[in-house]
């Protein structure tokens, strides 16, 4: 049986690599803000309470509300495509890439935005990637944080150990090569952020891109 698109491993590398790039660039440009690791804020969050720095939490808060109406997003609109028969992830990637890529030349040009707002809209386009890419070669994995691939990875590796199963093996391998794409992504744009500023999101839109392409040039 053929591999869905959205399930080849290529294209999860490209939105894994995209995810560590715009988790990379928000938390190092936007004072440890995530858009897409949202543990991290919510962390973040709880100790500003703590530490009775009102404002400073709802600018971790604020990001946290954005991904939550993304994930819910997703499922009202993957719900309307699926009642006309229509393949939901080709159009939700769509959304993903031009609204990322509107979003960013309009931040980047003239729109001025409180940080935490600027990063509660990445974090909306974060949440549909996060629901849509789920899965390389018949596995579960998430493409927009990697707390869960390591821990898939680590327990594979250790019962292909003591067992020698193939199936163990190929999930090492899977998620062997997804894992190091999430660091790449951050240093990359941790790099490019110094020198190109906001125009550096067009760096994930242009990952996007490339999924896009992978999506129209092979059959589903």
């Amino acid at each position: 049986m053929k591999t869905e698109v959205r399930e080849k491993l290529r294209v999860a590398l490209l939105m894994a690599l995209s995810a560590g790039f715009i988790d990379g660039f928000t938390f190092f440009h936007y004072d440890g803000r995530f858009a897409g690791a949202q543990t991290g804020n919510v962390i973040q969050a709880g100790i500003s309470l703590a530490q009775g720095k009102f404002n400073q939490f709802w600018d971790f808060a604020i990001p946290i509300f954005f991904f939550v109406a993304g994930v819910m997003f997703k499922v009202f609109y993957a719900h309307y495509l699926m009642k006309r028969r229509k393949f939901d992830a080709l159009y939700l990637l769509s959304i993903q890439l031009i609204g990322m890529t509107v979003f960013t030349v309009m931040y980047a040009t003239f729109l001025n935005l409180p940080n935490s707002v600027f990063v509660g809209i990445v974090s909306f386009f974060m949440a549909i990637q996060f629901d849509t890419f789920n899965r390389a070669h018949g596995l579960g994995y998430t493409s927009v944080f990697t707390t869960g691939n390591i821990k898939n990875f680590s327990v594979n590796l250790a019962q292909w150990i003591l067992t020698k199963r193939t199936e163990n093996l190929h999930v090492v391998r899977v998620l062997g090569a997804i894992i190091p794409t999430f660091f790449v992504g951050a240093f990359l744009a941790t790099i490019l952020g110094k020198y190109f500023g906001a125009w550096t999101l067009m760096g994930a839109c242009i990952l996007y891109f490339l999924v896009f392409l992978i999506y129209r040039t092979e059959k589903i």
